[in-house]
């Protein structure tokens, strides 16, 4: 018979209290013992456990500087352990991802700290795991958007800490941004929302085909005003369109209430709705702990950690100084870009062979590229770009089958560090990929990671605010070049691709404000990589192999670049960093709907950006002052309303012939700030028309000769069709006959643009004698007409088929010398074109207002001068990029 009788129940003992520590440092000594381990703090490690022990516990927000492989995991995880101990605090600890996150989990365990990693949905976490954070008896770690929902399960957290906190701005922020993409029907509804609040061309620019619609590049903020008088319509669309619990819906829900208080930008590709500056202080989970603590591999020097997560004041401990100097591991830095292909050196090499179909419609070529050549030295590679399209494009280039290319994702990286060969695909993970060791040695960096959402393309390419973002950019770009050497014992190649990372690391100017360490190796790099293409090879298997004339020859260079270089902060980083805080405060105010308070503290932040260089940054506070004053005025506010007028003008005045406010919010046409080169241009458009163009004959054959001439090569029949195209935009237009002048002179009245053609080009890069000659051309063009000087605000443009420059021309280039490619120029002429076409028909040229007419016209095809400036100066050779 069965035995049936009831098991002897086993009762738990007391727990045995755990023991407190002195202090944070102290405690690795204890979990070491425990382990029966034998390990150390490093020095630096140490002494910034002691500071924030010794200055920082009662600190609302405390923020520990330590760059990449100087230990922040373990110095985070024991002010963690040490505060759940000492304190009793449930304690979390985020992550920006979920593969951070379980890596964070691991590397407690490895220490003897409990830490549970609790991601994905809390209704499949452990229970046990929860217990245990809930009672105090382990860490939770968890990811960033667990702490910035609208549901966290983290309310009742006292410590939090925040790993790569110098990533965090997208992570947090993602939590109030509504992104509608162009594949969804909201896209075209939400313009039917704003109907005729809005300009009339702007939805058929942003959803038309054809001639005159944005460029994919193209974002235009859209105005508070019309936000506000259409936000019945708009929230009827977001909530007929999104689907329920999707993220979009969820992070709809966020701002739902607050949609006046947001920013709308809108592009061909997508809609981005969110504050400025995101709403954490009416998130509980994150203002209720007694604590915040941020681990940054970089805390910068402009007030970027302040604006990512939306507090006023965060104490810091810096980076240990002598970190500064010896870095994290060695990387080569190698250009291929700038090698030259030496038949007298370099042989053809056959091109490996391959299925049509596995290399994804691979051009084989006679003579495979620098890249290719010194990517074939290794099994492993890691390529990180903007996009998943660039990363594609350069594993083409590779020649890289696609059974061997991995796309990145939390699951992929832990096997392709694994595996002995592959070649990992990672669009925008500039942050969260370890890949010490043995893991990967070569990696290729591609693009500049300048804007990863409308509001960072606004700012850096409408506003041409871009030294508002150079911090961001920075910290990418370092983080970026990181994700190989991860201690310093580990070494790997950087292989830089593309023009634009190319220029970017070309400037001085974006440089001198990275570790020095980093400095030489760049340095280092581009002096290596002018050479032919057996030489780069074998330098860039010395750097791999680590050998003898690697270490003889490389790094006594690299030291001696190293003893020269000196960090310097980035300009107006201080400035910036003064004016954080108040930008914290405009938009905690703006999200509570205070309009009259928002625009007082907008003011303040206006009066405060008083350095020259912040111009742009400056008429953009000045709109959202006006803004909010004007929405106080719609509620009653009667005296809010001639301060709103007051701050429009001041906005024009600081951004005099900037686009992107004439396309928000124009002054009354009573008050307008006429650029005079309009009313120039104006003039002879108008002049043009009713004379020697009058005639359809006489109209279509210059224009078609025009376009033809701008559609070829040949430097004589190219530098005519700039001529004409000139005076199709209503310029003084002319080739200036004196030796090194430009190719072709547009003046109007206060502003000249002289164009350089490179019609011709043949060589790879501009060299530096050509960039010295059209540093000179506007300063040539002024003698010529008996001035002094330009007018402020001229610029110089050269039109190449290439953009890559020598490295050594990029800091000699003057601030307004610009590129742009002969397809740009077409499309002005072809705009210009149209544009007179319409006057033509249109306008009557004796009518009083012919001259306003031809005005909108130009306006609508955007041909005006200040728009064809802004057209062709999207890509300074040097300067805010």
């Amino acid at each position: 018979m069965a035995d049936t009788r009831t098991p002897r129940p086993v009762f738990p003992t007391a727990a045995r209290a755990e023991d407190a520590t002195a202090s944070p440092e102290t405690l690795f000594g204890e979990l070491t013992r425990r382990r029966n381990g034998v390990g150390a703090l490093w020095s630096h490690q140490t002494d910034q456990l002691r500071e924030y022990h010794r200055d920082h516990l009662n600190d609302d927000d405390v923020a520990l500087e330590l760059p990449t492989g100087s230990g922040k995991t373990l110095v985070g995880l024991l002010i963690a352990e040490w505060r759940r101990r000492e304190y009793g605090q449930r304690v979390v600890y985020a992550c920006p991802t979920k593969q951070l996150a379980i890596q964070v989990a691991e590397a407690a365990a490895r220490q003897g700290i409990k830490a549970y990693a609790l991601i994905d949905s809390h209704n499949d976490w452990d229970p046990r795991h929860l217990m245990a954070y809930t009672r105090s008896k382990a860490i939770a770690v968890t990811t960033y958007s667990h702490i910035f929902n609208s549901n966290s399960q983290f309310k009742n957290a006292k410590t939090l800490l925040f790993d790569d906190a110098h990533a965090a701005e997208g992570y947090v922020a993602d939590a109030w941004a509504v992104d509608v993409k162009r594949a969804s029907s909201v896209h075209g509804d939400l313009f039917d929302a704003f109907g005729d609040a809005l300009d009339p061309n702007l939805a058929a620019r942003m959803t038309g085909e054809g001639p005159d619609t944005a460029s994919n590049g193209e974002v235009r903020l859209l105005p508070q005003r019309a936000v506000r008088d259409r936000l019945a319509a708009i929230i009827s669309v977001l909530d007929a369109g999104l689907e329920k619990y999707t993220p979009a819906w969820w992070r709809f829900q966020m701002v739902r209430e607050h949609l006046s208080s947001c920013l709308f930008f809108v592009s061909r590709s997508n809609w981005y709705i969110r504050p400025m500056i995101p709403p954490t202080f009416e998130r509980g989970p994150f203002t209720d702990p007694v604590q915040r603590v941020y681990l940054s591999a970089t805390l910068g020097e402009a007030g970027e950690l302040e604006r990512a997560f939306g507090r006023t004041s965060i104490a810091r401990i810096a980076a240990p100084e002598a970190w500064e100097r010896t870095g994290s591991g060695r990387r080569f830095f190698v250009f291929p870009d700038l090698a030259e292909f030496n038949p007298d050196y370099d042989t053809t090499v056959e091109p490996a062979e391959a299925d049509s179909d596995e290399l994804d419609g691979v051009d084989v070529v006679e003579e495979p590229s620098a890249l290719k050549r010194i990517s074939d030295l290794v099994d492993k590679r890691l390529i990180l770009t903007q996009g998943t399209s660039e990363s594609a494009e350069i594993a083409k280039l590779l020649e890289i089958p696609m059974s061997e290319r991995i796309v990145a994702s939390d699951t992929t990286v832990a096997a392709f560090k694994e595996a002995d060969e592959g070649t990992l695909l990672a669009a925008n993970r500039y942050d969260g990929m370890d890949m010490a060791g043995d893991a990967c040695r070569f990696m290729v960096l591609s693009g500049v990671p300048s804007a990863s959402h409308l509001q960072d393309k606004f700012l850096r390419g409408k506003l041409r605010a871009g030294e508002v973002l150079a911090e961001r950019v920075r910290t990418r770009i370092v983080q970026g070049a990181g994700r190989c050497t991860r201690g310093p014992q580990d070494w790997a190649v950087v292989a830089v691709y593309g023009q634009e990372r190319l220029r970017y690391l070309s400037d001085p100017d974006n440089v001198k404000s990275m570790p020095v360490e980093l400095q030489a190796e760049i340095e280092f790099g581009l002096a290596a990589s002018h050479t032919n293409y057996s030489n780069l090879v074998a330098l860039t298997h010395s750097a791999l192999e680590q050998d003898e004339d690697w270490r003889d020859n490389g790094e006594e260079a690299i030291a001696t670049y190293r003893s020269r270089a000196q960090r310097v902060a980035q300009a107006l980083s201080a400035h910036l960093a003064a004016s954080a805080p108040r930008e914290v405060v405009v938009w905690q105010k703006a999200w509570q709907g205070d309009w009259e308070a928002a625009g007082r503290a907008a003011v303040a932040v206006l009066e405060g950006l008083t350095d020259p260089g912040a111009r742009s940054y400056r008429a953009l506070w000045a709109y959202l002052a006006s803004a909010w004053f004007g929405l106080s005025a719609d509620e009653g506010n009667e005296p809010a309303a001639a301060r709103s007028a007051e701050l429009l003008r001041t906005a024009h005045g600081a951004a005099l012939s900037a686009v992107w406010l004439r396309e928000i919010q124009p002054l009354p046409p009573a008050e307008v700030i006429s650029d005079t080169w309009d009313d120039d241009a104006a003039d002879r458009v108008l002049a043009l028309v009713s004379g020697p163009l009058r005639g359809s004959a006489k109209f279509g054959t210059a224009a078609q000769t025009m376009l033809n001439q701008l559609g070829q090569t040949e430097a004589t029949q190219y530098e005519l069709g700039l001529v004409e195209l000139g005076r199709f935009l209503g310029a003084d237009s002319s080739k200036p006959s004196q030796e090194g002048n430009c190719d072709a002179a547009w003046v109007w009245d206060d502003l000249w643009i002289a164009v350089e053609a490179k019609s011709e080009q043949t060589a790879k890069n501009l060299s530096m004698e050509y960039v010295r000659k059209a540093n000179t051309q506007l300063d040539s063009l002024a003698a010529l007409r008996g001035v002094e000087e330009f007018p402020a605000g001229s610029v110089g443009v050269v039109v190449a088929p290439s953009r890559t420059i020598v490295p050594g021309a990029v800091p000699i280039a003057s601030a307004h010398l610009h590129l742009c490619t002969p397809d740009e120029i077409l499309d002005i002429a072809h705009a210009a074109h149209r544009a007179l076409a319409a006057i033509r028909v249109q306008v009557s040229v004796t009518d009083e207002g012919a001259k306003a007419a031809i005005q909108q016209i130009l306006w609508e095809h955007r041909v005006l001068p200040a728009q064809v400036k802004e057209r062709l100066t999207g890509y300074p050779i040097r300067g805010a990029h």
